[in-house]
Order: structure tokens, then C-alpha cells, then sequence
């Protein structure tokens, strides 16, 4: 499955995949840290999780 990690950063819009949910939210994770805004995590059925809800996406998952 791919989790795709979306972001705005200084040049524009950037997407990510990652095969996993864990390895996707470190990718957000470091998105952040680096100063992007707008980042969330989408799952392959469409829902989309911003960084508040990150906690609510490793409970989904089981992460």
C-alpha cells in the first residue's frame, strides 16, 4: 500500500509515498522540522490526517 505525504514547502507543492504508516508519519514528521507547512498524510482509501491527528492515524493502524 502507499500513504502519501503532501507538503508545502518554499518551491511549492511536494508529494511523498511511503509503504508504511509509521514510515510516513517519520516523513511528516521531518516535513514539519524542516519548515513545511500545510503537511498531511493520505491513506490509500483517501483520508487524509494533518499532524494533530497523527496519533488518531498510528491507532487506526495499529502503529
Amino acid at each position: 500500500m502507499k500513504f502519501y505525504i503532501t507538503a508545502l514547502d518554499t518551491s511549492g507543492t511536494v508529494t511523498l509515498s511511503r509503504e508504511s504508516v509509521p514510515a510516513a508519519i517519520k516523513k511528516a514528521d521531518e516535513l514539519i522540522s524542516d519548515g513545511c507547512l500545510n503537511v498531511e498524510i493520505v491513506m490509500p482509501d483517501g483520508a487524509a490526517y494533518r499532524p494533530a491527528e497523527f496519533s488518531q492515524l498510528r491507532e487506526r493502524v495499529g502503529a
